[in-house]
């Protein structure tokens, strides 16, 4: 397990103690390997029609301004923890661009945090088509996460 990809769905809930980046820890430890540490943003549809486009796509780069600066940070946690490990913010579908990265990247084992029956958790483990389970090549792990 040379390479991991941790899927960050929530960057305020997330921090070097969550139960997510605790194990992703354990694991490049034991096995000496490189943390990819991830966000997927959607794609931004479009613009609603009582907001100012300029003012909208402000507060859009303000926002991916703060999300890039947590992976960054995160990544230097583990950095300081002696793991190999770089941020990757990137927007698109999640299913879809996780997929996309694990594949681009030869990742041996996606980690992704659960919070029990969620909408996305219903989305990762849905056995059709569109279920990240049913077309990822790799391992997965479900981290629990708490409520």
């Amino acid at each position: 397990m040379k390479n991991l990809l941790v899927a960050i769905d929530s960057c305020e809930s997330t921090t070097i103690a969550s139960p997510i980046m605790e194990r992703t820890l354990e694991l490049a430890n034991a096995f000496s390997s490189k943390v990819w540490v991830l966000h997927v943003v959607p794609h931004t549809h479009q613009e609603p029609f009582n907001v100012d486009s300029k003012t909208l796509r402000r507060e859009i780069a303000t926002e991916l301004h703060h999300e890039r600066d947590f992976l960054q940070h995160l990544a230097q946690c583990l950095r300081d923890r002696d793991v190999d490990a770089k941020a990757l913010l990137l927007e698109g579908p999640i299913i879809k661009t996780i997929l996309r990265e694990s594949e681009r990247l030869d990742i041996d084992l996606v980690i992704l945090g659960c919070h029990g029956h969620s909408r996305l958790y219903g989305a990762l483990t849905d056995l059709t088509d569109e279920g990240l389970l049913s077309k990822c090549a790799g391992p997965i792990m479900f981290v629990p996460l708490p409520e």
